[in-house]
């Protein structure tokens, strides 16, 4: 009998530990495998100046994306900044309510305002990094996003040697 009760403490122990430390393991690798979102591509394009006011310029900041995966993805909000000739001339975050189809790409614009003693123009070297958070429009990471508890973003960041001109204003998604 003694050999009984060892043996039925050993498996006890073996069921506690299971239930302490291997169910919670694996349910957390199962959770964020499914939670993994594939990021848009994101391409910088230009960085053109749409407008000229007397104090500000208008700009836009041309961006090529595109979604590799064969779930919608929906682009939610940037946070970026420009630097012209190596100084930060614009910081802020932009909303958009951009859905980027299955396999496909889009053009879109994001909007900043620059100063107008730094000059931007075609002799301005201009650089832009950020990022971006986004989802995919499945429903699992819908309720992720929603519950806070998986908010997938990605970085990019450009270089160009100078501004262009022209085009539209960024309008709200």
């Amino acid at each position: 009998m003694s050999k009984c009760v060892r043996l039925e403490t050993k498996f006890s122990f073996v069921r506690r530990a299971a239930r302490r430390f291997v169910f919670p393991a694996l349910t957390s690798a199962i959770w964020l495998l499914s939670a993994c979102a594939t990021p848009p591509g994101i391409s910088v394009t230009a960085i053109d100046v749409v407008e000229v006011g007397s104090t500000d310029n208008e700009v836009a900041i041309r961006i090529q994306l595109s979604n590799p995966t064969k779930v919608s993805i929906r682009i939610d909000t940037w946070k970026y900044s420009i630097r012209v000739r190596n100084k930060e001339v614009y910081s802020g975050e932009w909303v958009s309510a951009i859905t980027i189809p299955p396999e496909s790409r889009l053009l879109t614009a994001i909007p900043a305002v620059v100063p107008i003693q730094s000059q931007p123009g075609p002799d301005s070297p201009w650089s832009v990094e950020g990022s971006l958070l986004f989802l995919e429009t499945t429903r699992f990471s819908q309720l992720l996003y929603d519950l806070g508890l998986k908010r997938p973003t990605t970085l990019f960041s450009a270089s160009g040697p100078g501004m262009g001109s022209g085009g539209t204003i960024p309008s709200a998604g």
